[in-house]
């Protein structure tokens, strides 16, 4: 069994979000209520739902020391992957996400190179992956981290 952080201090803030908003890149947080749950609060970097069975899936951060969190940005980086604060659903305010394609924005990141190149690169990355009903999550968020913990090429964002 994986060693669950407390790592809410990456936070720097959030807002909130419907279910059919969300893009895979995003990081977010909810409250989760499921019978037997570990973490009732995860901080998820969010790559996919599966709609037929109303379930997202992601890495929860919260499974990931501080130091894994930071390689986790360097692996992404690494592989191309750009991050860095967008607003493609028109929130109040910009939020962070890793680019992975997606309707509203095309990328050559798609979900499943994202897992197979980053997700696959770490053993505590696969261990921290996880699946969540829809039906199970309330107060759902998406976050802005702290910029410390994000790595973005060349000193650009997303646009």
């Amino acid at each position: 069994m994986s060693r669950r952080y407390n790592n809410r201090r990456i936070i720097k803030s959030f807002q909130t979000i419907a279910p059919g908003k969300l893009l895979p890149g995003m990081i977010l947080t909810f409250n989760y209520s499921e019978v037997g749950v570990t973490d009732p609060r995860p901080i998820l970097s969010y790559l996919y739902t599966n709609r037929k069975n109303k379930i997202i899936e992601g890495i929860n951060m919260n499974y990931l020391s501080m130091s894994k969190i930071d390689k986790y940005f360097d692996v992404i980086d690494f592989k191309k992957g750009i991050t860095g604060k967008e607003n493609l659903i028109s929130l109040k305010e910009a939020y962070f996400r890793i680019e992975i394609s997606n309707p509203k924005h095309r990328s050559a990141m798609t979900t499943e190179r994202f897992y197979n190149t980053v997700v696959k690169a770490d053993k505590y990355f696969q261990q921290a992956y996880r699946s969540y009903k829809l039906s199970k999550l309330s107060s759902l968020k998406v976050i802005n981290i702290q910029d410390k913990y994000i790595h973005i090429p060349g000193g650009s964002a997303l646009d």
